[in-house]
């Protein structure tokens, strides 16, 4: 698990689980297209108050967030989104109350990519 700052390109809210695009950019200033599908089902999260509107204006294109992912064991840029994260530290779209562990990888190209035995 690791985390990176992004901006939201698109969200959908849609069944099973909702699906994010996001940019981010490397310490060398180049942008990464990402794509990944959220650990939390649409069901579930209508029952916590996530509800489609809901969900659709806190992840609106252009917002910042701190994203918690794990990569594909493909590589590439996809990922599954275990957690989101907002600037002031809220924790959008989730089920989840408090963060969770992981490695920051901000900036770093390509963040975590799987190695070989990974696959």
């Amino acid at each position: 698990m690791w985390t990176t700052w992004g901006t939201v390109e698109e969200f959908n809210y849609i069944n099973p689980h909702p699906a994010i695009k996001f940019t981010r950019t490397d310490k060398n200033g180049n942008t990464e297209h990402w794509a990944g599908e959220m650990a939390n089902n649409v069901g579930q999260l209508a029952r916590l108050g996530w509800t489609r509107s809901r969900s659709v204006a806190a992840l609106k294109p252009g917002t910042r967030v701190k994203l918690y992912l794990a990569t594909a064991v493909t590589g590439g840029f996809i990922a599954y989104v275990q957690l989101v994260e907002s600037e002031t530290g809220e924790l959008l779209v989730s089920a989840r109350e408090e963060t969770i562990p992981a490695v920051d990888l901000d900036g770093v190209p390509g963040g975590y990519q799987p190695k070989p035995q990974d696959k």
